[in-house]
């Protein structure tokens, strides 16, 4: 197995701190962005300001590759840097089956990918860092240690 690049989770833990500091500032970057029937906002709006964020932070040291969502259930950030790769599965909470179904998922795709772990970024729609916390994680899926970092966004 690859190693994956550790430094995910603590770079979704910078991206949060940065939400913190828009939203202090009375910003969002989610606000007026397509909502699903439920209200919640689509996978795509986390995953391209994501994506962006990601640029900005890193852009000059690595390469972040995007895959659009296309609802084929695979990874949607590729990230390479300093001659190792790792990925970021990016999805909206649903219910915790989905999230659940997600985590094994991530885990799957990154084991067809030869690496030993991937990061799930966890859109949640509250601010409550209690909740966020309980949905955060590490997990083993075989092979594959999976961690999952729950953001909210509201």
């Amino acid at each position: 197995m690859y190693k994956n690049v550790s430094m995910f989770p603590i770079l979704l833990d910078l991206y949060k701190a940065y939400l913190v500091r828009m939203k202090a500032k009375g910003l969002s970057p989610f606000k007026n962005q397509p909502q699903r029937t439920d209200l919640h906002y689509t996978e795509a709006v986390g995953h391209f300001h994501l994506y962006a964020w990601l640029q900005a932070a890193i852009g000059r040291r690595c390469v972040t590759s995007p895959e659009f969502p296309t609802g084929n259930c695979k990874v949607d950030i590729h990230i390479r840097c300093n001659g190792k790769k790792g990925i970021i599965e990016v999805k909206s909470f649903v219910d915790m089956s989905e999230t659940r179904k997600g985590t094994a998922q991530a885990a799957a795709y990154a084991r067809s990918l030869n690496l030993n772990s991937v990061t799930l970024a966890l859109f949640v729609p509250v601010d409550d860092e209690a909740v966020l916390a309980k949905l955060s994680g590490e997990n083993q899926s075989g092979d594959v240690t999976v961690t999952v970092v729950a953001i909210g966004w509201t």
